[in-house]
């Protein structure tokens, strides 16, 4: 009769163990498995526009979703801007702005501003406008300042000093 007692609670402790044990890694698997899908979820597919000589080239892009819309936008333009050919490449990013009315402000190094023929320098404009109008629809408008003032051209070519929609939406 001991014997039996024994080995019946030997079972029931080992039963209880298993239980605990189960459900101790189905809770770890749950939260795994819902931190993956959280990650999932975050990440966004941005397009950005590449000039070429001849029109522009898109690449698709995955970045993880800020919650801040400018930090998205600054680092969709830190990849658009790496995109670039030399001198634009090394353009540093001095500031991104919005006012009231949903206009950007881009503050972009001199490098930006680097001579160029009046088919580059339309491509890159135009580039930069559908990369940032595109991946954020709210964006009414975009204005490039370089070393913080405004400029009439970029190259000497197209006028942007009033504002970039009117420039590509004309064209």
């Amino acid at each position: 009769m001991n014997k039996k007692l024994i080995i019946v609670s030997f079972i029931l402790i080992a039963i209880i163990a298993g239980i605990i044990i189960y459900f101790s890694f189905l809770k770890y698997d749950k939260k795994a498995f819902s931190e993956k899908f959280k990650t999932e979820e975050a990440i966004e597919t941005f397009k950005i526009y590449i000039p070429s000589s001849t029109s522009l080239v898109t690449k698709e892009i995955y970045l993880q979703k800020d919650e801040l819309e400018l930090k998205n936008l600054e680092k969709i333009l830190e990849i658009f801007l790496v995109e670039l050919p030399s001198p634009l490449k090394e353009t540093k990013i001095l500031g991104i702005y919005r006012d009231k009315e949903n206009i950007i402000y881009l503050d972009l190094s001199k490098n930006f501003a680097a001579p160029q023929s009046m088919r580059e320098e339309y491509f890159v404009i135009k580039s930069l406008y559908k990369t940032l109008k595109e991946n954020f629809t709210w964006i009414k408008d975009i204005k490039i300042l370089i070393e913080s003032k405004e400029i009439e051209t970029l190259s000497g070519h197209i006028s942007i000093d009033s504002s970039l929609k009117e420039v590509m939406e004309e064209s």
